[in-house]
């Protein structure tokens, strides 16, 4: 007959561990298998009112000029062209704005489910398009400061990244997406998203190299995005089934 010495505290300490091993399992089985809540709409409605305040804000950013009584019509003119970066400034944020927004817009019509992790994710991407203005005025305003090229590519970045991480988790097992998504159009959003970042990324090298060349691919960028491809085909036919 044998006898078990193995001393109460270790034995307490394994059945510890396997405890907080399964809770562990447990927590990241339901995670990433639970269908999550249904209905985005506050979802959406929260990520369009980020949007819709970044942009009135930027409108708000510009001031009308001030000009001494009896003097506005031969300072006016001067006065605003001395605007005109901010007016570039406002415009380049607005389409890139349009470009993220189009973005989110184009994935939430297949995510159809949220989750708490779901809900941060898409909050830290607000985050980064609340950003946008700031770095856009920098290029504007500094562009032959290589510093104003870097931070808008890294804001870019992030945005970008942060999509295809919402993107990325929905689509994992499908737990929080419509049941009737393709791979295909899972692949090519993928493609379509983390494209610009590519560019972004690049464009940072190369601003070492010549800044001109970097804000050239910036705009190589914007016309990817605003350019339809085969994506949006796959992407509306998918809709439409």
């Amino acid at each position: 007959m044998t006898v078990d010495k193995t001393h109460p505290r270790a034995a307490n300490a394994r059945t510890s561990q396997k405890g907080l091993s399964g809770l562990i399992q447990s927590v990241t089985f339901n995670v990433f298998k639970a269908k999550g809540a249904a209905d985005n709409v506050r979802v959406n409605a929260m990520s369009d009112g980020v949007f819709a305040i970044v942009i009135t804000l930027m409108v708000f950013s510009l001031k009308i000029p001030e000009i001494a009584p009896g003097h506005d019509v031969a300072e006016l003119p001067q006065a605003l062209i001395k605007m005109l970066p901010d007016f570039a400034a406002v415009f380049l944020s607005f389409v890139i704005l349009g470009i993220y927004w189009v973005g989110h817009n184009n994935v939430f019509q297949h995510v159809l489910r949220h989750d708490r992790l779901m809900l941060w994710l898409n909050i830290l991407f607000l985050l980064v398009v609340a950003l946008i203005p700031f770095p856009a005025a920098l290029l504007i305003r500094y562009g032959d400061a290589q510093i104003s090229v870097v931070l808008y590519a890294i804001n870019l970045i992030l945005g970008g990244v942060l999509l295809d991480l919402i993107w990325a988790y929905a689509t994992y097992n499908s737990h929080l997406m419509c049941d009737s998504v393709q791979p295909v159009l899972i692949r090519s959003f993928h493609i379509r998203i983390l494209t610009g970042p590519v560019i972004y990324l690049l464009a940072i090298g190369v601003s070492f190299i010549s800044l001109l060349a970097a804000k050239i691919l910036f705009g190589v960028a914007i016309f990817y995005y605003l350019v339809p491809t085969v994506q949006d085909l796959l992407h509306h036919e998918q809709l439409s089934d």
